[in-house]
């Protein structure tokens, strides 16, 4: 991953694109073709992925079940779960 996909808290040096959530990351870095299937969308959809991840977790379960729904989603190149939140 390059600068573009920052990781974590902190100043991301692309301000179009919201910070990588650490459990997101980890799980990219498992899932190559997710990985580059996220790489190349846009920042905007990008930026989708995360809020989607983000949104409404009510407990660390939540969030990791949004994580894995993403990584499914981008490994099959089905972007629909983000108009799931």
């Amino acid at each position: 991953m390059d600068d573009k996909n920052f990781v974590g808290m902190g100043h991301n040096p692309n301000p179009n694109v919201p910070d990588l959530p650490e459990g997101f990351a980890m799980a990219l870095l498992q899932e190559p073709e997710a990985r580059v299937r996220y790489e190349n969308l846009t920042d905007m959809q990008k930026a989708n992925v995360i809020r989607y991840i983000q949104s409404n977790n009510e407990s660390g379960y939540d969030a990791k079940e949004k994580i894995n729904n993403a990584i499914d989603s981008l490994r099959n190149n089905n972007l629909g779960f983000m108009n799931a939140y």
